[in-house]
Formats: structure tokens, C-alpha cells, sequence
């Protein structure tokens, strides 16, 4: 395996500069929306930092669910999988009983888990909701 470039792992960088905002620049952004931009910043450093921690097949197994229920591949790439699943729920083009409709509704309340999981980890522990995404 090559050595790395840097001596630091992405997620080590990432929680360095979460550090810095966090203790150096915050304190001295005095004007809102300055606060709030590094605020902004922070969170998406954070969902980053998470990205990065999560289980790579996750994704994977998205993408499987998404396809199976539009009965069309997408070469694992999940972004498009979401959208095409999106418009297929903005067009009512998926049916609305029976099995496909429970598992297109198990398929997105394990999706959003999965999200807030990332997004969000407080509100999961505290609405101790992790168990409803088995990603």
C-alpha cells in the first residue's frame, strides 16, 4: 500500500479544520452573517466528516432498492437513482397498493434514517430512531 501524501487521513483533516472554525474563527466572527456562514460551514464539514465514517455499502444497497423499484439500473450511480425515484413519485407512476408500495415506503423511511443519521446524529439518538434505517 503507498504511503499517503499527507500525514493526516481525510477525516483527520476534516476534524482539524471542524476544530478550528469551532475554537478560533467562530469566536471572532462578530457580525450574524458572518456567524452564521461559519456556523454553515461547520455543518457541512461535519456531513462530510460522517460521509466518510459511514459504510460504503450503504449506497450500494440503496441503489439496489431504487432499482428494483423502478425496474431500471443505474450502474450504481445513487444520485440519479434518487432523482429518477423522485420523479417517479412526482408522476404517480409507481403503484400505490400492495407490495411495491410497502417497500417503496420502507425504502424511504430507511433512506431518511439513513440521512439524518449523517445529517443530523443528534436528533436519531434522540428520537432513538436509529434502528429504523437496517441499511
Amino acid at each position: 500500500m503507498a504511503e499517503p501524501l499527507l500525514p493526516y487521513s481525510p477525516a483527520d483533516l476534516l476534524e482539524r479544520a471542524i476544530e478550528t472554525l469551532r475554537a478560533r474563527l467562530l469566536p471572532q466572527m462578530t457580525e450574524a452573517a458572518e456567524h452564521e456562514a461559519a456556523l454553515a460551514a461547520m455543518r457541512a464539514l461535519a456531513i462530510a466528516q460522517a460521509e466518510l465514517a459511514s459504510d460504503p455499502a450503504i449506497i450500494g444497497r440503496e441503489s439496489a432498492e431504487m432499482e428494483a423499484l423502478l425496474g431500471a439500473a443505474f450502474g450504481g450511480d445513487a444520485r440519479a437513482a434518487r432523482h429518477a425515484l423522485a420523479a417517479a413519485i412526482r408522476a404517480r407512476s409507481l403503484p400505490s397498493s400492495g407490495p411495491t408500495e410497502v417497500r417503496l415506503r420502507d425504502h424511504l423511511l430507511k433512506a431518511t434514517a439513513n440521512r439524518l443519521r449523517l445529517t443530523n446524529p443528534k436528533y436519531m439518538t434522540r428520537r432513538k430512531r436509529r434502528a429504523e434505517s437496517s441499511y
